[in-house]
C-alpha cells in the first residue's frame, strides 16, 4: 500500500507541476519553482516520519501553500492539493482523518473562490473520489495485513504443535523403554526364580533318578514320572514368558488359521491345507476371532459328523469383504443340512447356530453349501480408514 501511494502523491504533484508550465501563464518562474520545490521537499521529507503530529503538522503546510498555488497558478494545482490526502488518510485515528478531510474541503473551496462553479464542484468531486480510493486501499492492506498476521499466528500454532507432538512422542519412547526394562527385569526375576529352581530340582531328581533305577525300579520309574512333570511345566512358564515378551502377536498366534490346521492334522491325521487368494492385509481382531472360531467350528463338524480325512480352507482377501470357505470330503450329516433357498439358512445344529450368530455380529453373512463337497462360507466386510473417515 506505501509504495502504491507514493506513486499516487508523487504522481499528483510532479504531472500537475509540468503541466502548469505550459497550461498556465506564469509570470513568476522563480517564484513557481521556489513553492513547487518546497511542497515536494515536504512531501520527500513525510516518508521518513511515522509519528502522527508530525504527519498532520506537513499536512497543514501543504494545506497552505497548496491552497496558495491554487489561488495564484489555477485549477492545475487542484491536483498537487489532493496529494496531501495521501498522507493523514491512513493515520489511525479515524475521527481524525474525518477533521482533516473537512479542513482540506474548507481550503480547497477557499482558494478557488472566484473560479466558475463547476470548476468547484469538479474540484470537490476529485477530492472525495481520492478520498474513498486511498480508503478502499487501506481497508483492502488492513485486511491483508490481518491475513498475513493471522498466517504467521497459524504457523507459529503449528510449530508449536509439532514441538509439542515430538515432546509426547518423545515421553512415550521413554515411557515404553522403561516399560520394557522393568519387563524385562521381571522376566529375568522369573527365569531366575522360578524356571531356575525347578531346572536345579529336575538335575537333582536326574541324579537320583540314576542311583535309584538299578536297585529299585518302580521307584527309580516314578522319578522319571516327576522329571517329566516338571519339565513339561517349566516349557510352559518359558512358553508364557516369551509371550509376554511379545504381547502384540498374542491375539495373532491365539487365532491363527495355521496353527488350528497344523494341530489338528497333527492330532486327528486328516490332511489339511489352506489356501490364500489376493494380498492379504491386517484385520480386526474381531474378524480374526470370528474366522478362527468358524473355521473350527466346521472342521469339528467335518470329522465328527461328516468323518472327513480332507480339509481345505480358502481364504480370499477383496477390495471390500474377506471370504473363508472351509470344505471337505465327508458326508453330509443330516442335522448340518442346508437347505439352499432365498430365505437363506434354514435348519442348522447349535454349531451353525453358533457361526451364524457370531458372523451377524460383526455384518457378516454365512453360507452353506450341501453338494460335495461340503463347504461353509464366511464373509466378513471390511472397512478401509478412508471409509471410516
Amino acid at each position: 500500500m506505501r509504495y502504491s501511494l507514493t506513486s499516487l502523491r508523487f504522481g499528483l504533484i510532479l504531472l500537475p507541476a509540468a503541466a502548469g508550465l505550459y497550461v498556465d501563464r506564469i509570470d513568476h518562474y522563480d517564484q513557481y519553482t521556489l513553492f513547487i520545490l518546497l511542497f515536494l521537499a515536504l512531501a520527500v521529507l513525510g516518508r521518513y516520519f511515522n509519528a502522527s503530529p508530525v504527519i498532520i503538522t506537513a499536512a497543514f503546510l501543504e494545506f497552505i501553500i497548496s491552497g496558495w498555488l491554487c489561488q495564484q497558478y489555477g485549477l492545475m494545482m487542484v491536483f498537487i492539493s489532493l496529494s496531501t490526502a495521501c498522507t493523514y488518510l491512513v493515520l489511525s485515528n479515524v475521527p481524525l482523518r474525518y477533521i482533516l478531510l473537512g479542513i482540506h474541503f474548507l481550503v480547497l473551496n477557499v482558494s478557488l473562490q472566484g473560479y466558475d462553479v463547476l470548476w468547484l464542484i469538479s474540484a470537490n468531486f476529485l477530492l472525495i473520489l481520492i478520498a474513498v480510493f486511498i480508503g478502499i486501499l487501506v481497508n483492502t492492506s488492513g485486511s491483508r495485513e490481518e491475513t498475513l498476521r493471522l498466517y504467521d499466528e497459524l504457523k507459529r500454532k503449528h510449530f508449536e504443535l509439532e514441538e509439542a507432538r515430538s515432546r509426547m512422542q518423545q515421553f512415550a519412547h521413554q515411557v515404553e523403554g522403561a516399560a520394557q526394562a522393568e519387563e524385562r527385569s521381571r522376566i529375568s526375576r522369573q527365569l531366575h526364580d522360578d524356571i531356575g529352581h525347578r531346572l536345579i530340582r529336575v538335575k537333582m531328581m536326574m541324579e537320583a533318578a540314576i542311583h535309584t533305577v538299578p536297585q529299585d525300579n518302580a521307584r527309580g520309574m516314578e522319578l522319571l514320572y516327576q522329571i517329566r512333570d516338571q519339565i513339561g511345566a517349566s516349557m510352559d512358564e518359558m512358553r508364557s514368558a516369551v509371550k509376554r515378551m511379545n504381547p502384540g502377536r498374542q491375539l495373532t498366534d491365539a487365532y491363527s488359521l495355521d496353527r488350528l490346521l497344523e494341530e489338528t492334522g497333527r492330532e486327528t491325521g486328516i490332511r489339511t491345507r489352506i489356501l490364500v487368494e489376493g494380498a492379504s492385509y491386517p484385520l480386526y481382531p474381531s474378524q480374526q476371532v470370528v474366522l478362527y472360531k468358524n473355521a473350527r467350528e466346521a472342521i469339528t463338524n467335518a470329522i465328527r459328523h461328516g468323518h472327513a480325512d480332507e480339509v481345505d480352507v480358502l481364504l480370499r482377501y477383496g477390495d471390500h469383504e474377506i471370504c473363508m470357505e472351509v470344505s471337505n470330503n465327508g458326508e453330509v450329516a443330516a442335522e448340518e443340512a442346508l437347505a439352499v433357498e432365498s430365505s437363506g439358512i434354514g435348519k442348522q445344529g447349535i454349531g451353525l447356530s453358533g457361526m451364524l450368530e457370531r458372523t451377524k455380529v460383526i455384518g457378516g453373512t454365512l453360507e452353506i453349501h450341501r453338494q460335495t463337497p461340503f463347504t461353509v462360507i464366511t464373509r466378513l466386510p471390511v472397512y478401509r480408514k478412508s471409509e471410516i473417515v
